[in-house]
């Protein structure tokens, strides 16, 4: 999208003068463009000339040939664009204009910064041309103009070279606070030894998937978790588009009681003592059926800046759409999965994602594969850890807790492996089978 000099008498956002200086440092110098290479765009000048000579820069970069001001003229004059990019008087005149090349990373991030504006005028200008059509899906528009602003967000955020020595020291201060504390993990601990034990706790920036068929416990599983971290103080962000907030609550009662979850749901029995202890728990719920995935982020973004959010569970992926109707399903679930990890990182955030199996992983009778994962492999390429669940075929005895399998299917960085949990379902609480000796889980 093009723009105006001049929008409303306000000038659009650009500074002449830092571009020259950029492009005046890559005339004079041969290694300035490896400073900038990574920063900017051709787009990202706004002189038209400007483009022309740092887009030659780039392709002079890729062949590894030799940046100066002769061969910068001989490229532009091979593509006939010598005059449109001002000439050879105005290629020497801004090689004579900067005395040295030494602040080209500060001209170039102020060159950065006003592209970042003006695209944001662009996005701001289609978000109004969607208002003034008056649209009859509301929320379809908002989730148009969310993910074009997030869509900025993303593009502008460049991710900066990190010398090896400040990785070593924060990887130095972690395994000293580890030696200290031999005995607790290093995440945010999940409340089941026989996870953590893989895990070594949940790690901020990841995208955990919880998988499993339905009416084995996932969504229970998920729920013990978030009851666990929550009472070790990390707060706790619960999308959830299967249930609704009472049944959530219901779930939570069951957890911290000894009753049964249908007496609690029915009022049959009021556990006071267990409802005072989830008063000030640090769980926010957000029951949002068929919320989008920039709805998602929007309200995740909105629970940071109050609460400092440490996991988000959502229950679960399958229900969430994307607002756009050109994508077939697999597609869907790709973006999901992609905009949850980058959430992850960008809010420092635990993602815990609940995920449906393909039927082949109940027709099985054995552990899943990564491959059951239903629709599509994004779910297994952009996750860190993938937990499955799975139960055997043998009838429990009535009134016996229910043997659960689990596994740690992918774990990006640590080993993976099988587990065992007990399943009480008439409170749907998970318990742990492992004696806690710190050996294996069982």
């Amino acid at each position: 999208m093009t723009l105006e000099a001049r929008v409303a008498d306000r000038q659009v956002p650009f500074d002449e003068a830092a571009e020259q200086h950029v492009i005046g440092s890559l005339l004079i110098d041969r290694d300035a463009i490896f400073k900038v290479a990574d920063l900017l765009r051709v787009d990202d000048f706004y002189a038209p000339r400007h483009q022309r000579i740092y887009a030659v820069a780039q392709a002079l970069l890729e062949r590894r040939e030799r940046i100066d001001p002769l061969t910068i003229q001989m490229e532009l004059a091979r593509r006939e664009e010598l005059d449109r990019a001002g000439g050879q008087a105005y290629l020497r005149a801004l090689a004579e204009s900067v005395p040295t090349a030494a602040e080209i990373e500060r001209y170039g991030r102020i060159v950065r910064d006003r592209a970042i504006l003006r695209r944001l005028l662009g996005a701001a200008t289609s978000i109004a041309a969607d208002a003034y059509d008056e649209p009859t899906d509301i929320a379809l528009a908002l989730d148009r103009a969310e993910q074009r602003l997030f869509a900025l967000r993303d593009e502008s955020a460049n991710a900066q070279l990190r010398h090896i020595t400040a990785s070593l020291q924060s990887n130095y201060e972690h395994l000293t606070d580890r030696m200290e504390r031999p005995f607790e993990v290093s995440g945010i601990p999940s409340g089941f030894r026989e996870v953590d034990y893989y895990t070594e706790g949940f790690t901020v920036g990841d995208l955990i998937v919880l998988a499993a068929r339905p009416s084995v416990g996932k969504t229970s599983l998920a729920l013990g978790m978030s009851f666990n971290i929550a009472r070790r103080g990390h707060p706790v962000l619960l999308f959830s588009l299967e249930m609704d907030a009472k049944q959530i609550v219901s779930r939570y009662l069951a957890l911290n009681s000894r009753m049964d979850l249908l007496a609690l749901r029915t009022g049959n029995i009021i556990d006071t003592d267990a409802a005072a202890a989830l008063h000030g728990l640090p769980v926010f719920i957000d029951d949002t059926p068929g919320i989008s995935i920039m709805e998602l982020r929007t309200k995740a973004r909105r629970a940071s800046t109050h609460e400092k959010i440490e996991v988000i569970i959502v229950d679960y992926i399958q229900l969430i759409r994307t607002g756009e109707d050109d994508e077939n399903r697999v597609q869907e679930i790709a973006t999901i999965t992609r905009n949850l990890k980058s959430l992850a990182r960008e809010l420092g955030v635990v993602v815990i994602g609940l995920s449906q199996l393909s039927r082949a992983a109940g027709d099985s009778g054995g552990e899943p594969k990564l491959s059951t994962l239903r629709e599509g492999g994004s779910l297994e390429q952009d996750s860190d850890i993938v937990i499955m669940l799975w139960r055997d075929r043998e009838e429990t005895p009535p009134g016996a807790p229910r043997l659960i399998n689990g596994s740690i299917a992918k774990n990006r960085n640590g080993p993976t492996g099988g587990f065992q949990l007990l399943f009480e379902s008439e409170q749907a609480k998970f318990f742990s089978k492992a004696s806690d000796d710190g050996g294996p889980p069982a």
